[in-house]
């Protein structure tokens, strides 16, 4: 139990910072993202003995937090974000108000993407090497490499639709 506790703590320590910043880019808040964080690491613990080692900690508990993503998206998935309206609208208000921040109109675009799309454009903002992406989805990295250069253009079409 001891060595549990430890090996916990040094994975809470050293990816809870990468997680809060995935879980925020699907949330927006940061209230929510820290909900997701506390979930993440709540599966983490429970499974953490159960560990086989087939993969490094940072893509299984990478994919804890992706999954916890995809799982909190389908149970919001009736109630829409605002700013997910406000985007399509495309009113020069809006537009004018989202461009205040170059960062806010990239994750407000990326905020459209499909689920799996925004996991993968969200590692690949993170440095996450395409090989250990798709170990972490379950496909090729050919399969990422051609899958990420379709989210860029399709979020370029967004990004230059909305300014």
């Amino acid at each position: 139990m001891e060595n549990k506790q430890k090996i916990f703590d040094q994975l809470f320590t050293q990816y809870r910072d990468w997680i809060f910043r995935l879980c925020y880019s699907y949330t927006r808040s940061e209230i929510q993202a820290e909900d997701l964080v506390q979930e993440c690491f709540s599966k983490v613990w429970l499974n953490l003995s159960s560990f086989e080692h087939r993969s490094d900690y940072s893509t299984w508990i990478y994919r804890i937090a992706a999954n916890t993503c995809l799982m909190q998206l389908r149970r919001e998935k009736n109630n829409p974000v605002e700013y997910h309206q406000k985007l399509k609208d495309g009113s020069s208000e809006d537009r004018q108000e989202y461009n205040e921040d170059r960062s806010t109109v990239l994750y407000n675009a990326i905020a459209l993407l499909n689920e799996i799309d925004r996991i993968i454009i969200s590692m690949v903002l993170e440095d996450i090497p395409q090989k250990q992406i798709g170990e972490v989805l379950g496909i090729t990295e050919n399969n990422v490499n051609i899958k990420v250069y379709r989210i860029k253009r399709q979020l370029k079409e967004l990004l230059s639709k909305n300014n």
